[in-house]
């Protein structure tokens, strides 16, 4: 993982994965499609995955090649329970991530788009 691209991180207690993105280009959706790749495949799905995705830093922008991944990955071990939020920046455009959620990803998992980080967490939480 580089932190030059995005930065994992766990939330409240180590329940919530979280990715913050600096960049979403191709060195971006390389390293991460490992990484998530990597999440899914060793996770115990006795429990939920809660997953937060940060793209506030990287102005809510998606390149082709992090589209690209984030749909190969949505399809990897779709037996895993749980949920995922995106965080985007109020003051950006979101339509990109818009389509990725409603058109791109596989619909294996409830998922959804936030501007404030602790709306994010709370609904997460709920699972």
């Amino acid at each position: 993982m580089s932190d030059d691209v995005y930065i994992k991180e766990t939330l409240e207690d180590g329940k919530i994965v979280c990715y913050r993105f600096v960049s979403t280009g191709s060195e971006a959706a390389e390293l991460w499609y490992t990484e998530i790749v990597n999440l899914f495949s060793s996770w115990d799905n006795r429990n939920q995955l809660l997953l937060l995705v940060d793209l506030c830093e990287a102005n809510n922008l998606l390149s082709a090649e992090m589209m690209k991944t984030a749909r190969e990955a949505s399809h990897e071990r779709p037996d895993v329970p749980g949920r995922t939020a995106v965080l985007v920046n109020v003051h950006d455009s979101s339509v990109n991530v818009k389509a990725l959620l409603d058109h791109v990803l596989a619909d294996t998992r409830p998922r959804r788009i936030f501007s404030q980080e602790a709306e994010a967490v709370a609904w997460l939480l709920e699972a």
